[in-house]
């Protein structure tokens, strides 16, 4: 795919996710795609294959919000195989803060789907509103 389509799927993602519809990005990805968050924070490391993302990343990490996460892209660039989008989110937690985050995403596109998701923010923000990764995990995990 050309930059522009793969620009196109990234504009379609976030179209998608300022409802909250997560789907168009489920549908967009690799089953072995990477997400990496890299640098020192306690959320910072890599998660590799659709299941664990799922799994390990995305569903204690949701588990956290008390309604819907909304995102929306500000700017793409594209150019190769990579779409850079800034990024603003926001949700409300469970513990009733905010967690309204800014971010910059690398995507880097495979066969026409997203191969690697590389994601920089606010660390001290996510660390102080969300709480240690390894806290979100056991929460997820605990029985109810």
């Amino acid at each position: 795919m050309s930059a522009a389509e793969n620009k196109e799927t990234i504009r379609r993602i976030y179209a998608a996710l300022e409802t909250g519809d997560r789907a168009v990005f489920g549908d967009s990805v690799h089953p072995d795609y990477v997400w990496r968050f890299p640098g020192h924070s306690d959320w910072s490391r890599r998660f590799e294959g659709q299941e664990s993302i799922r799994r390990d990343l995305l569903a204690p990490l949701f588990n956290l919000f008390a309604d819907t996460y909304t995102a929306r892209a500000i700017n793409l660039i594209a150019e190769g195989d990579q779409v850079v989008a800034e990024v603003r989110g926001s949700v409300l937690t469970k513990t009733g803060q905010r967690y309204d985050n800014e971010y910059c995403f690398i995507f880097r596109f495979r066969d026409g789907k997203i191969a690697e998701v590389v994601e920089y923010c606010d660390t001290d923000l996510e660390v102080r509103v969300l709480g240690p990764y390894d806290a979100a995990v056991a929460a997820y995990r605990a029985p109810s």
